[in-house]
């Protein structure tokens, strides 16, 4: 009888740290093996790093250069210097360049065979349901705001195996996102002009991460009332709405004549009206982090508020380059202003 007890009490035991072991596995996930994932933009990209799902990366875009450890892959070239050869001499590299972000290289997807594909952005809709006719699986997101980015990061994090760590990730960046969104709540809010390109130039509306991102920072999107990523505006619209910061986009590797400068804006006929051009406030941002909806967000969320409120923050990485919400112009002199 006692030796049954004893038993008993080991079978229970056993039971019980098998149930833990379970209990642990459907807890953290499980990373699914053979994957091969492509991602049709940088931001996917991104976040493929960030769940650690680097190595099963067989296809991407030609614009990917974030994080630096893209940069080491074999291969890879800045966007600027890239050219395609062939199929055969991209499928000889580390990742292949399957994608240019507006088009897609449905021949080599197809000798790639990807288990997964990630799209993003409604400019890569028409490609994510052809990819899906093509009987791929295709994940595609439009996120309209920072919950929302987190929402896409689990469900890849879901499709990969990796949603425990996905979860983990955010419910962190959403503290900080939080945090930041208590410290800047009771100071003047900044009236911010943000710009998506001078081609028109087109603003940045509500409806998105980015709108969302510079009212946690402390601002105000003076084109809040207009729904949309990128809309046509006057620049007599930006001048009568008298913004008390321009933000102008910069990214990695960008060529003299798709870049807007500084000197560029404040010359434009009128502005010289404008808050942020008497008051020096006229900077570039940069594209590449404001415009990546991924954990970086909050990164770039601490960047604009130390731009806005300079007295009240710290610059988050103690720098201020040109791709970190810099002021440059002499790196790219223009030669006639853009009107």
């Amino acid at each position: 009888m006692i030796i049954w007890r004893c038993d008993m009490k080991k079978a229970t035991k056993i039971a019980i740290a098998i149930a833990l072991l379970l209990s642990l596995f459907f807890i953290t996930g499980c990373e699914k093996s053979n994957q091969r994932i492509v991602s049709l933009s940088p931001s996917q990209t991104e976040i493929v790093y960030e769940l650690g799902l680097e190595d099963y990366l067989v296809g991407w875009s030609k614009y990917d250069c974030y994080p630096p450890e893209v940069q080491e892959r074999k291969g890879w070239l800045p966007y600027d210097e890239y050219k395609f050869i062939s199929n055969e001499d991209e499928l000889s590299k580390d990742v292949a360049v399957v994608s240019y972000f507006t088009r897609v290289n449905y021949e080599l997807i197809h000798e790639i065979n990807p288990t997964l594909i990630l799209a993003i952005d409604p400019i890569q809709k028409e490609i994510a349901d052809s990819l899906k006719s093509l009987g791929f699986n295709v994940l595609y997101f439009h996120p309209k705001t920072v919950e929302e980015v987190w929402a896409m990061m689990h469900e890849i994090g879901d499709e990969t195996g990796v949603g425990a760590k996905a979860r983990r990730l955010t419910a962190k960046a959403q503290k900080e996102m939080n945090e930041l969104k208590a410290a800047t709540k009771n100071l003047p809010k900044v009236k911010v002009y943000f710009e998506i390109n001078h081609y028109g130039p087109y603003a940045l509306g509500s409806g998105s991460p980015m709108d969302q991102l510079l009212e946690i920072a402390g601002g105000e999107n003076i084109f809040s009332d207009v729904e949309g990523l990128a809309f046509k505006v006057d620049h007599k619209d930006i001048i009568e709405r008298n913004p008390d910061i321009i933000l102008t986009p910069l990214w990695p590797h960008a060529g003299r004549y798709e870049v807007t400068t500084v000197r560029e804006i404040v010359t434009r006929d009128g502005y010289e009206n404008i808050a942020a051009v008497r008051n020096d406030r006229v900077y570039h941002y940069d594209s590449s982090l404001l415009k990546c909806p991924s954990l970086r967000q909050v990164t770039a969320a601490k960047k604009l508020a130390y731009l806005f409120h300079p007295y009240h923050f710290k610059n988050p990485e103690n720098s201020v380059s040109p791709w970190e919400l810099g002021k440059i112009d002499a790196t790219y002199p223009p030669d006639k202003p853009l009107k």
